[in-house]
C-alpha cells in the first residue's frame, strides 16, 4: 500500500507540472540488467518493469527530472538456492536533465541521484536493502502531436552501492555497474 501511495503522489505531482506547459510526464516499459558479479548461472535480467518520470523545465533546455522505476523477476529453484526467489528493485532518482529540441527529434541527457531498494523473498524468508544509487544517461523522444511524444529509448548506466556484506552484492563487490533501457510515451 505504501508503494502505491508513493506512485500516486508522484503521478499527481508530475501531472500538475505537465499542466504548466513547461513540463513532461513519461511512462512505459523498463528493462533492468543488474551486475551479478560474474557469478555463473545467475540470470541478470529483470525484463518485467515500468518507469514513470517527470521533468520540469525552468529554462528552455534545462530541467529538473524525477524518475521512478520498478522491476520484478522470479529466480527459479536452483538458481539462487533450493527454492524459487521473487526479487524486485524499486528506485527513485532526481537531478538535472538537458533536452535539445530539433524539430520532432528531442535527444536528452541527465545525471540522476537517489536510492534503490532491493527485496527478495522465498521459502518463507524475506530480505531487503536500500542503498544510494546513480543513473547517468539519456535518450530520444520523438514528437507525434503537439502535446504527445514517443520515447524511442532511454539508456542509463545505473550504479548501485550494495556493500559486500549485502545479499544483493554478488561476487562480494561494494558497488554494482548495472544498466537500464526504457521505452514509452511522453505527455507534455
Amino acid at each position: 500500500m505504501r508503494k502505491f501511495a508513493l506512485v500516486a503522489v508522484f503521478l499527481l505531482l508530475c501531472g500538475t507540472f505537465a499542466m504548466a506547459q513547461k513540463a513532461e510526464l513519461g511512462a512505459g516499459w523498463n528493462y533492468l540488467h543488474f551486475d551479478n558479479g560474474g557469478v555463473p548461472g545467475v540470470d541478470s535480467s529483470f525484463p518485467a518493469g515500468f518507469f514513470v518520470d517527470g521533468t520540469y523545465y525552468f529554462a528552455k533546455i534545462i530541467g529538473l527530472a524525477g524518475d521512478f522505476e520498478y522491476n520484478k523477476h522470479t529466480f527459479p529453484a536452483g538458481e539462487l538456492g533450493d527454492v524459487s526467489v521473487d526479487a524486485s528493485a524499486l528506485s527513485f532518482h532526481a537531478g538535472p536533465r538537458v533536452k535539445v529540441r530539433m524539430g520532432k527529434i528531442e535527444p536528452f541527457a541527465h545525471a540522476l541521484f537517489g536510492f534503490t531498494r532491493a527485496s527478495g523473498s522465498g521459502g518463507g524468508t524475506s530480505i531487503s536493502d536500500t542503498v544510494f544509487s546513480t543513473k547517468l544517461g539519456g535518450g530520444v523522444d520523438v514528437g507525434v502531436a503537439p502535446h504527445f511524444a514517443v520515447r524511442l529509448g532511454e539508456f542509463n548506466y545505473y550504479m548501485t552501492r550494495f556493500n559486500s556484506a549485502s545479499a544483493f552484492s554478488f561476487g562480494g563487490q561494494d558497488h554494482q555497474n548495472n544498466f537500464t533501457f526504457s521505452a514509452g510515451i511522453v505527455i507534455r
